[in-house]
């Protein structure tokens, strides 16, 4: 019986480029500049359907929504919708106490309301946000109202535009990469 011998040339370069481009582009030690902003700005159509849709009494919970996208912690892998394998997650939520504060005070409020009027929301009403406890109420009701949900509706929307940004975006991150490394 007669052997083959195979001799492979090159392949160690192949995946050293392969880890670049996963260090690049989605690494888990959290240097990537690409996949975390892509993410957030793949879900800028789901903040802004649900800002459309958020119920407005004084235009609070409107302001206070926002996209965060980094990757995922310990208590984010304990939730059902996070696997171990998910490099970064995104959410719409309601900004930190932090920021809510600062949209209630001095400079802050002004601008809150600058740009509550640049939504075609009446700011008279705006004095500040206390806090997101508003945000739960209202997408799933309380005991005295009931849901009127604003976030599911306009993540389950917008799904098929989120990935499809994402995919185009990266995509191009990738294109770019390549063009950048394989000069000749």
């Amino acid at each position: 019986m007669a052997g083959f011998t195979f001799k492979f040339e090159g392949l160690s370069d192949v995946l050293q480029v392969f880890d670049e481009l996963a260090r690049e582009i989605g690494d888990k030690e959290a240097r990537s500049k690409i996949l975390v902003p892509a993410t957030k700005k793949a879900m800028q159509p789901v903040l802004a359907n649900a800002q459309q849709n958020a119920p407005v009494d004084t235009g609070g919970l409107r302001l206070s929504l926002q996209v965060e996208a980094r990757r995922p912690n310990r208590r984010d892998r304990r939730s059902k919708y996070v696997s171990e394998t998910d490099t970064v997650i995104a959410a719409v939520t309601t900004a930190s106490g932090r920021k809510l504060k600062a949209m209630s005070e001095g400079k802050g409020l002004a601008r809150a309301k600058k740009k509550l009027e640049r939504m075609g929301v009446d700011s008279s009403r705006f004095m500040g946000v206390d806090s997101d406890a508003r945000a739960i109420a209202q997408e799933f009701g309380s005991a005295h109202n009931g849901a009127k949900p604003y976030l599911r509706p306009a993540l389950e929307s917008n799904a098929m535009v989120v990935a499809n940004d994402l995919g185009k975006t990266l995509a191009a991150q990738i294109t770019k990469y390549k063009s950048r490394k394989f000069k000749k």
